[in-house]
C-alpha cells in the first residue's frame, strides 16, 4: 500500500516522532563502532557549528550565484585551501561538488572532451585503471559513453602496477587513474610512475584522493611515509578530494581540481540557446542548496591546521593499534595501510563480520577477485574516534575469531553453495550485447515469479539485516553480472517496500 500525504499537516512533535521511528534501525555514526563509511572525529562542538551553517544557507540556491554571491566566496576559500594542500599553483581551478562521484564525473567529462577534440574524430574513449579503482569511474563511463579497462595490481603491495597500466593503454585511452589511497585496501598507488606514463603517452592522469586528500598531507607532516601524489608531480591533470571524509564535513561535500583553468572549461556545462536565463553549471547538478557548502566551509575553518594535525595523530595511533592487534589475532595486512586497512585470513571472513556485528562492531567484508589472486578481506576505515576504542575492538576480534573457527557448516551455507553453482552456470564467461540481452530477459521472467521467494531465502523480506555475511558470501561466489542483477533487484524491492 502506498503512503500518501495527510490532508492536514503534522505538527513538529508528530513529525519528529515519525522521523525517530524511521531511524530506529539506523546505526549510530557518532559511536566509533563503525569502520565503514562513517567519518567521525569525536568533536561534538564541530557538529554544532556545521548544523548552524546548514540552517543559515539551506534555502539559498547555488544555481544562481549572481543572487547568492556568498557561494562564490565560500567555494573560493575551499578550493584555495584544497589547492594548497595539493601543491597547486595559480593555474589550478576547481569546483565544489556534492560527492566524490560527481567530482569524478567532471574529471572524466573534461578528459573525454579534451581527448576527442585532440583526436579530431568521434570514438569510444577508454579509461585505464587498476582493478582497485572506485566503481564511480565505471558509472561515469556508462553515463558518458566511455569504456573502462581494469588491470591487475601488484600482488604484494596491492597498489597499481605501472607496467599493467602501460600495457593496457591504446590510441583510444583518454584517461588513466591512480588512487591515494584506494578504497579496498588503503594502499597508495605509485603516482610518480603513472605520471611518467601519462606524459610519455600524452594521456590525462586523474588522481583519486577522495579518501586521502584532506588527511595524508597531515600524516606526512607527522612523519608517516606518504609518497607524493599531487600537483607537485608533473603529469597529474586533475585531483578529486572529499571534505566529507577526512575533513569531517557533513555528507555531500567534494572538490575536483584541474591543473589548468582551461581543463575546467571542459568540465562545465553552458547553454545560451534557449530564450531563458544564461546557464553556466560548474557542477553536474543545477539547483543545489548552499547548506552543504557552508557546512564544509564552517567545519574546515573550525578545525584549522592544528585541529587536522591532531586528528591525523589520533588516526596514526589508532591505525598502529589496529594493525598490530589484527596481526596478533592471526590476520595478514594487505599492502601498506594508510587511513584504511584491510586484512585477510584462512577463516571465513563473512562469518567473522557477522560475529563482530553481534558485538556491535561494523566491519566491511570484501569479496576479492580469485582470478587476480586477490583474496577475500575485511576492510576498516580508521577514524580519530577509534583511538580510544581500538583496544576494545581488538579484544572482541580475538574472541570472535575463536568462535568462527569452531562454527560448523550450516544447512543454509550448503544451500548457498548450490545456489552459487546454479547461478554461475547461468552466466557465461564472456558477455557480449546479445548474451546480456538474453540474460536480462531470462532474469526478468525468473524474478517476476520467484522474486519474493529469493528475498525470503536471503532473509531480506523485512529489509537488510544487521548480519549480512551470508549475503556477501553469495555475491562473492557468483559471476559479477549475476551479482549485479541480483543486487539491483534486491535494492529496488527494498526501496519500493520502504523497509
Amino acid at each position: 500500500m502506498k503512503n500518501i500525504l495527510p490532508k492536514k499537516g503534522l505538527s513538529m512533535e508528530e513529525i519528529l516522532r515519525k522521523l525517530k521511528e524511521y531511524a530506529a534501525d539506523d546505526l549510530d555514526p557518532y559511536s566509533g563502532r563503525l569502520f565503514t563509511i562513517a567519518f567521525e572525529p569525536g568533536v561534538e562542538e564541530m557538529r554544532e557549528v556545521a548544523f548552524e551553517a546548514i540552517k543559515m544557507f539551506a534555502f539559498k540556491n547555488m544555481l544562481d550565484f549572481t543572487e547568492f554571491p556568498s557561494m562564490i566566496r565560500m567555494e573560493k576559500d575551499i578550493i584555495d585551501y584544497s589547492t594548497s594542500l595539493m601543491h597547486g599553483d595559480e593555474q589550478v581551478a576547481g569546483t565544489f561538488t556534492f560527492g566524490g562521484t560527481e567530482s569524478v564525473f567532471l574529471a572524466v567529462k573534461a578528459a573525454r572532451d579534451c581527448f576527442i577534440l585532440k583526436k579530431g574524430s568521434i570514438t569510444i574513449p577508454e579509461i585505464v585503471m587498476p582493478v582497485t579503482g572506485h566503481p564511480c569511474y565505471d558509472k561515469a563511463a556508462e553515463y558518458m559513453g566511455l569504456r573502462v579497462k581494469r588491470v591487475r595490481v601488484n600482488e604484494k603491495t596491492f597498489a597499481a602496477d605501472p607496467d599493467a597500466i602501460n600495457e593496457a593503454i591504446t590510441e583510444d585511452t583518454a584517461m588513466i587513474v591512480g588512487s591515494a589511497p584506494n578504497w579496498p585496501f588503503g594502499t597508495i598507488d605509485p603516482i610518480k610512475d603513472l605520471a611518467s606514463i601519462a606524459i610519455d603517452k600524452g594521456v590525462w592522469l586523474h588522481v583519486d584522493a577522495c579518501v586521502g586528500g584532506f588527511v595524508l598531507p597531515f600524516m606526512k607532516k607527522l612523519g608517516e611515509k606518504i609518497p607524493d601524489f599531487d600537483f607537485a608531480i608533473d603529469g597529474v591533470s586533475s585531483i578529486s578530494m572529499d571534505p566529507h571524509k577526512y575533513a569531517y564535513a557533513p555528507i555531500g561535500a567534494s572538490v575536483v581540481l584541474f591543473r589548468k583553468k582551461f581543463y575546467k572549461m571542459f568540465s562545465q556545462f553552458s547553454n545560451l540557446k534557449w530564450p531563458g536565463y544564461p546557464i553556466v553549471n560548474p557542477a553536474v547538478l543545477s539547483s543545489r542548496s548552499e547548506a552543504l557548502l557552508a557546512a564544509a566551509w564552517a567545519t574546515m575553518h573550525f578545525l584549522g591546521e592544528e585541529g587536522y594535525l591532531e586528528l591525523a595523530r589520533k588516526i596514526i595511533s589508532a591505525k598502529n593499534k589496529i594493525v598490530e592487534g589484527f596481526k596478533e589475532a592471526g590476520y595478514s595486512a594487505m599492502g601498506e595501510p594508510s587511513v584504511i586497512a584491510a586484512f585477510t585470513s584462512e577463516i571465513n571472513l563473512f562469518k567473522l563480520s557477522d560475529e563482530m556485528a553481534k558485538n556491535g562492531w561494523i566491519l566491511m567484508p570484501q569479496k576479492g577477485i580469485a582470478s587476480m589472486n586477490i583474496p577475500p578481506s575485511l576492510h576498516l576505515t580508521i577514524n580519530p574516534i577509534h583511538e580510544k576504542l581500538a583496544d576494545f575492538m581488538i579484544s572482541d576480534l580475538k574472541k570472535c575469531t575463536e568462535v568462527v573457527k569452531e562454527l560448523p557448516q550450516t544447512e543454509a551455507e550448503n544451500l548457498l553453495e548450490i545456489f552459487s553453482v546454479a547461478l554461475g552456470m547461468l552466466s557465461p564467461g564472456e558477455m557480449d550485447i546479445a548474451t546480456l540481452a538474453k540474460l536480462f530477459a531470462q532474469a526478468e521472467k525468473v524474478l517476476e515469479v520467484q522474486g519474493e521467494r529469493i528475498l525470503q531465502a536471503l532473509g531480506l523480506e523485512k529489509g537488510f539485516p544487521k548480519e549480512m555475511g551470508s549475503i556477501f558470501q553469495l555475491l562473492a561466489s557468483i559471476p559479477p553480472e549475476m551479482a549485479e542483477l541480483l543486487a539491483s533487484y534486491v535494492v529496488i524491492e527494498i526501496f519500493k517496500k520502504g523497509i
